[in-house]
């Protein structure tokens, strides 16, 4: 089962890269005329294909990938749980080392983060504001809150160690906002933007994106799609804050950006982590945030996300990851002419039908691949059982199963016809 999500994460990895790519690297100025949201979900939709690599049903192999069974040919056990004679597969050795990348990955983010956190906790203790001007930012707070009909118990924090505005938290949200006194105005635009992020579940939208580079630790491209999506994710938010605004609500929040920006640059540089959503960006992403902020009706992309979503379900059944072992190299390597007999259920054939039962043994471990098997029926009935005895005197015993798996010499696979060879 182990092997067969690795296989299956590599598979889809390779193949959403691929679409990953090409939106990346050839299409940034289209994507710029549809909507950030729009963007968001895009993003969305492939961070979930990325997340959930299963594949059932048809196979349409337009690439496959086999790795070798053998790393030595040392007979003696490499692992204590490994029987004589049998050695660990290179696929084996990579699911191994990808699993381990998976939990750092993931587990290095996370302490981050916490850490992060105890730091602005322990800037509340320091902050240089006086009680009345941490009275006005906190009655600035809640009137906004309110607003914005937020109900939800969300925590204030005025943190000397806070770079910027920011919402940190997920099942107890925190807004941060650095220990300097801000103009009312000012103080309302960035609230209403980190109070947005929480009522668009912004933070979980993060959490899926940290999910999905941790899966998937090997592979650049998602990385850069990560970041392209927390860029975008910022940009969504701006929109929804200024929605149906007047131009001089926009302007004004403009500025507001701008001048967090320069309360970034005067604080000493703090490295920002992928769970926490910042008002203030860097001058490269704080221009693109203004390009979407002022641009034209922008499109909605049903039909995009829509083309995108067939391209990702569909396109990722064309490459195909198998881990080879000795069962499958010694069928997938079977000749007509290596064959001495074939019995099928039990029953040694004839001689006038040996000849054909050779040819269609041999077409069919062609014509399939293999994967090992993530489930099997408990009902199941074997519909049919093949014993191949080679010249050499090696054999295999292969049975055919009513929930599509194949048995070859007890070791469980599922086939996956070969469409496009």
């Amino acid at each position: 089962m182990f092997e067969y999500i690795f296989t299956s994460v590599l598979e889809v990895s390779m193949a959403v890269s691929f679409f990953l790519f090409f939106f990346l690297m050839f299409m940034p100025k289209r994507l710029g005329k549809y909507a950030p949201r729009c963007r968001t979900f895009l993003w969305m939709i492939f961070a979930l294909r990325l997340l959930f690599p299963f594949q059932m049903g048809f196979r349409l192999t337009a690439f496959r990938l086999i790795t070798p069974y053998r790393l030595k040919s040392d007979p003696r056990p490499i692992l204590e749980s490994a029987e004589p004679g049998q050695l660990i597969s290179l696929i084996q050795m990579m699911a191994i080392v990808w699993l381990v990348g998976v939990i750092l990955f993931f587990a290095i983010h996370l302490i981050a983060y916490g850490l992060f956190e105890r730091k602005l906790l322990r800037g509340t203790k320091t902050s240089s504001l006086s009680q009345e001007e941490e009275r006005v930012i906190r009655s600035q707070f809640y009137e906004v809150k309110y607003q914005l009909g937020i109900y939800d118990p969300i925590r204030l924090w005025i943190s000397s160690e806070a770079s910027g505005p920011m919402l940190i938290g997920f099942f107890q949200p925190k807004v941060v906002v650095p220990d300097c006194m801000m103009e009312e105005q000012m103080l309302s635009m960035v609230f209403r933007h980190e109070l947005m992020h929480h009522r668009r579940h912004d933070a979980w939208y993060r959490m899926l994106m940290l999910a999905t580079a941790s899966v998937h630790w090997f592979n650049p491209v998602v990385h850069l799609m990560t970041r392209r999506a927390t860029e975008d994710l910022e940009s969504a938010c701006d929109q929804s804050v200024v929605a149906g605004k007047t131009a001089d609500f926009v302007g004004e929040y403009a500025q507001a950006l701008l001048n967090t920006a320069k309360c970034l640059l005067q604080r000493k540089k703090v490295r920002q982590t992928v769970l926490v959503s910042y008002f203030s960006s860097s001058a490269q992403r704080l221009k693109k945030r203004f390009m979407d902020l002022f641009a034209p009706i922008q499109k909605r992309g049903l039909t995009l996300l829509s083309v995108v979503f067939l391209m990702v379900v569909l396109g990722c059944r064309f490459v195909f990851v198998q881990g080879n072992d000795q069962n499958l190299d010694w069928a997938e390597n079977l000749r007509e002419g290596d064959i001495s007999s074939v019995e099928v259920s039990g029953k040694q054939l004839p001689q006038e039908m040996s000849s054909y039962a050779k040819k269609d043994v041999v077409d069919w471990f062609s014509s399939v691949n293999f994967k090992p098997a993530l489930y099997r029926d408990r009902n199941r009935v074997e519909e049919e059982r093949f014993r191949i005895t080679k010249k050499d005197g090696s054999n295999k015993t292969v049975s055919l199963f009513s929930d599509g798996t194949v048995q070859v010499d007890g070791k469980e696979y599922r086939a996956y016809g070969n469409l496009l060879k």
